[in-house]
């Protein structure tokens, strides 16, 4: 079995710490970028890629049979093609679960202990004891998209004495939830009654636009809104407009519908905006998280068995 990897994540250890019978029966090739690439492709059986693949590329991989992704989302892969083509797309679902939630809970700390302010006065040398700081406890926070992520945030939030609740398609029950919804009607109590809410839904067909100006509209004017999802999950200038108002009390964004953030963007100067550049999901642990996934899937394939996080090709995730 032939494996190509096209990426400019650092495989290194991947490819070092592939289990032996598995460096046995395949052929393991590593490119940072498609260029070199081209006379290797047209043989591969898998394709291994972090979250995008050249047109290009695709039309020269004629055997291809399996495409692994080392990212979660898979809204910049060619799912049509794909699934026109029957080819199997796995992601890496499940090696976020600790960073993003630590990260949401860092954010939220961030927020209410006003952790930007102290910092400014530290540039300026200004000491100041008056300053009103706020506490998690007893607020509540909303997770929209409450799968494995979430469920990990809620943990993390229970610590803190919050009150969770979360929603997801099917409105099951989360371990670490104290309430879970489903539809319009859940959506809308979640945001009346959060404190904080998180976004963690997919990028796919149903879930573009899903936050609209109407449902900011529901959420209290002292709510915080932590978008690690993606940009187009919700109405960006109707998200703008909230915060310049102030309906909206403030917002931690770390994906946005262009990136890099256009400097023009309103968001690099708004004061109760925290920014990051896409980093939710970062780790030094996140290849060899991603590595397991991945060993697993190429056994599963070589032996016919069950791989993990197979992508529905025509729901998105």
């Amino acid at each position: 079995m032939k494996i190509v990897a096209i990426t400019g994540m650092d495989l290194t250890k991947m490819i070092e710490q592939m289990p032996e019978d598995l460096k046995a029966r395949s052929q393991f090739q590593w490119f940072k970028s498609s260029s070199g690439a081209e006379q290797e492709i047209a043989d591969a059986d898998v394709i291994v890629t972090a979250g995008r693949m050249n047109p290009d590329m695709m039309k020269l991989a004629v055997k291809l049979q399996w495409l692994q992704t080392l990212s979660a989302g898979v809204d910049k892969l060619p799912l049509q093609e794909l699934a026109e083509r029957h080819i199997v797309l796995t992601n890496a679902r499940g090696v976020h679960t600790i960073q993003m939630s630590e990260f949401t809970l860092s954010l939220m700390l961030q927020w209410v202990r006003k952790a930007n302010l102290f910092h400014e006065q530290k540039q300026n040398k200004i000491w100041s004891h008056h300053i009103q700081v706020g506490e998690l406890h007893g607020k509540t926070l909303g997770i929209i998209g409450a799968g494995a992520i979430g469920e990990a945030v809620a943990r993390k939030a229970k610590a803190f004495d919050m009150k969770v609740i979360g929603l997801n398609r099917s409105g099951d029950p989360q371990p670490a939830c104290d309430a879970t919804y489903s539809g319009e009607d859940g959506l809308t109590t979640l945001l009346s009654q959060s404190d904080f809410v998180v976004l963690l839904l997919p990028s796919t067909a149903k879930t573009r636009g899903f936050i609209t100006k109407e449902h900011l509209a529901l959420m209290k004017p002292s709510a915080f809104l932590i978008n690690l999802a993606r940009g187009d999950v919700i109405d960006e200038e109707a998200l703008i407009s909230a915060l310049q108002e102030g309906s909206l009390a403030g917002a931690a964004l770390d994906v946005f519908e262009q990136e890099p953030l256009p400097v023009t963007s309103p968001f690099w100067t708004l004061e109760n905006v925290i920014l990051t550049p896409h980093i939710a999901g970062a780790s030094a642990h996140y290849t060899e998280r991603a590595s397991s996934i991945f060993y697993h899937n190429v056994r599963a394939f070589l032996d016919g068995g069950e791989m993990m996080n197979i992508v529905n090709l025509k729901e998105g995730y």
